[in-house]
């Protein structure tokens, strides 16, 4: 018999699909859509989401791992995968046998995959990163030409694609315009096969810069419906919604407190409901006190610390609140974005951080 879940999340694929179409409208027919589905798919699963995006409005699938991108492959997978983080030495014979396509920033990796490549009798698919100015992984500008032309020199490699990242295309114009320029500065005079991927632009940008979304875009948080700036405008929906039930009720009376340390205390007779989840599930800590949950239709405050497996809400405006009430943490009435700022925190943190122990369930 399947356990019975104090806590679950519903992934609506029908959502996503949605997603895609308004960021389609949005960008035109020409960009290749890469979905970024690294960290579990931001935490709503990394094979059920692949698989169905690759069916469903995404080109290319984007990790951070080769073990990602292993897992995708070994689910049968066989639609183009980019590994877009820095891969070991160790890890390049796995990225080829598996057919990931992978980022290099110097001539010792591209040495490194043409050696490899070689004994495997295969080709390596390289994308070349470039560090406009996030300074996390990436060749200097002024190295494109030379280490492009390195590449193409290479009997078995190939240079699948020309790339860069954003430090903040969501809030900051003119540090993006920046990037941009002196990207497309160091592309003159680069000659590569039109099969070349140019890509720079994540989901903010992929909304805000045209001029950004060249042959490829690389979208994640959009995707899946979250929206922090509201950068189209109402028009997504959030494909996961996270459950819980309510376990136990209790009555206090004014100047009693709730939860380790005291943090909150009653002011009023207050009915106090606890629910089965907690940071142990992913729910921030850093929420404690700051966040609201949806029950019967309206919202109420979380109260108290939130403990591991346990959190504990004010339910007195709730009409006949029940043990076994399903209560949203997040979700349509709850938006991801609300609870990041609550907890000083961006909205990918509030997602990938669910655990295992959080049931996933998909609705096609």
């Amino acid at each position: 018999m399947e356990p019975y879940p104090r806590t679950w999340a519903e992934i609506n694929f029908p959502a996503m699909a949605h997603n895609f179409r308004v960021i389609r409208s949005h960008i035109g027919p020409t960009p290749k859509i890469g979905l970024v589905c690294k960290a579990d798919a931001y935490g709503h699963g990394l094979v059920p989401v692949g698989r169905f995006a690759a069916r469903n409005g995404a080109d290319w699938l984007c990790v951070a791992s080769v073990q990602e991108g292993v897992a995708l492959r070994d689910s049968g997978l066989d639609c183009p995968i980019m590994v877009m983080s820095p891969t070991l030495p160790v890890e390049a014979g796995q990225a080829i046998f598996y057919n990931l396509d992978v980022f290099v920033e110097s001539s010792a990796a591209i040495q490194h995959y043409q050696t490899t490549a070689a004994s495997q009798d295969r080709i390596a698919r390289l994308h070349l990163k470039v560090d406009t100015g996030l300074h996390r992984f990436g060749c200097t500008p002024n190295q494109i030409l030379s280490l492009t032309r390195e590449i193409q020199s290479q009997s078995n490699l190939f240079l699948a694609g020309i790339a860069q990242h954003f430090l903040n295309s969501s809030s900051n114009p003119e540090r993006t315009n920046a990037q941009l320029s002196t990207f497309h500065q160091s592309l003159t005079n680069l000659e590569v096969p039109e099969e070349t991927l140019i890509h720079t632009a994540n989901s903010a940008a992929t909304a805000l810069y045209p001029e950004s979304r060249h042959s490829l875009v690389r979208v994640g948080m959009h995707a899946y419906g979250i929206d922090p700036d509201n950068l189209y405008q109402n028009q997504l929906i959030p494909v996961m919604r996270w459950f819980t039930r309510i376990t136990s009720l209790r009555h206090v009376a004014p100047g009693e407190t709730v939860s380790y340390n005291g943090t909150w205390q009653a002011t009023t007779p207050s009915t106090i409901a606890t629910l089965g989840v907690g940071y142990g599930d992913g729910y921030p800590r850093a929420l404690s006190n700051k966040s609201e949950v949806f029950l019967q239709g309206q919202t109420v405050p979380q109260v108290g610390l939130v403990c591991m497996d346990q959190i504990m809400i004010e339910v007195t405006t709730v009409p006949n609140p029940q043990i076994g009430d399903v209560v949203e943490l997040l979700g349509e009435n709850i938006r991801v974005p609300t609870l990041a700022r609550a907890a000083d925190t961006n909205s990918h943190e509030i997602v990938t951080r669910l655990m295992t122990r959080v049931n996933r369930r998909y609705v096609y």
